[in-house]
């Protein structure tokens, strides 16, 4: 098993191109400044991927995907869990088996520790395919503040019976060394391109085209630190964000910023007074009553670059507490 620690980035369709490019100029800069070869552009790949679970959603309800990749002629059974919350980040463990065919070997999940619920494998009887993700990734290595980051490009579509929805993302795997370096490299990213963070699994969005449900973090108590209650708004403000732009309904902006007003309460001045400004921003462009508001939100680097500085921040409160 491995445990699987990734930052997502939401990204506009027309701004991918900008965003692979702006990784090859990364790796030419550092690779001619001596920085030495790893930072390079991997090959393409061309992925296909069925998602298995049981009509009634039991094993995401338990919180676990399980997946056949297809990828250069082979084929990777793979099964990942929900894992624990990272702030912002997605920390799960992952297991993967290569196998001969596109068939499910369920023998292999002998590894994994299956929650309660699942292990008398009985569910087993009734899994069928219940979506589909189908995307192009563009794949770099890049070392950065003494980390070992695999950086990929995503676009491409997951499907269902249900309908389908679009896959446009940038992931941030933490190979080796610190996990703040996500952070860091994430925000030299949004510094040049309109990028967001992302919390919605690509198992999230296929899972979502049934139910139709945006999924909200859990209110923390009265009594619960101040702490909490920044990562709750936080959270929230994410889920929003991406809700906004997978139901392209600009109104989502108004408890954007709602959850925006209620963070900066639970923050320093050195947080809360860059999220004021964010807010200040967002004001202006709901009052102008846009038609192509959205169209302006997703292409401004600020958004991008402060929800990462708030998750920066975030994450080193929780370093402290541990």
């Amino acid at each position: 098993m491995a445990t699987e620690l990734e930052l997502k980035l939401m990204v506009q369709p027309e701004y991918l191109k900008s965003a692979c490019a702006c990784l090859d100029a990364f790796c030419e800069k550092m690779n001619d400044g001596g920085q030495g070869s790893i930072n390079v552009r991997q090959p393409t790949l061309d992925l296909m991927n069925g998602y298995y679970d049981t009509a009634n959603g039991l094993l995401m309800d338990n919180g676990i995907a399980l997946r056949i990749r297809a990828v250069n002629q082979q084929y990777i059974q793979t099964v990942k869990t929900r894992g624990s919350s990272r702030i912002g980040m997605h920390e799960r463990g992952e297991w993967e088996w290569r196998i001969s065919s596109d068939v499910l070997d369920l023998s292999l999940l002998e590894e994994v520790p299956l929650p309660e619920a699942l292990v008398d494998m009985a569910w087993s009887r009734d899994l069928v395919e219940v979506f589909r993700t189908d995307f192009k990734r563009h794949v770099w290595l890049i070392e950065y503040e003494g980390a070992t980051i695999e950086v990929v490009c995503d676009q491409g579509v997951v499907s269902s019976s249900y309908g389908q929805d679009d896959i446009s993302e940038l992931e941030l795997e933490l190979k080796s060394g610190p996990e703040l370096a996500l952070y860091q490299f994430a925000k030299h990213l949004a510094a040049e391109l309109p990028v967001q963070v992302s919390t919605v699994s690509k198992a999230q969005k296929g899972t979502r085209l049934k139910h139709r449900r945006i999924e909200f973090p859990t209110k923390p108590n009265p009594t619960d630190s101040l702490q909490a209650f920044a990562e709750y708004w936080y959270e929230t403000w994410l889920v929003y964000w991406e809700a906004m732009f997978h139901l392209k309904d600009e109104a989502l902006l108004q408890p954007i910023l709602s959850s925006i007003v209620q963070l900066q309460k639970c923050t320093p001045e050195s947080v809360a007074t860059p999220l004021a400004a964010l807010e200040a921003k967002f004001e202006s462009l709901f009052e102008d009553d846009d038609s192509s508001l959205l169209s302006k939100l997703a292409g401004t680097t600020d958004t991008g670059v402060i929800m990462l500085e708030v998750g920066y921040w975030l994450n080193k409160q929780l370093d402290k507490t541990q």
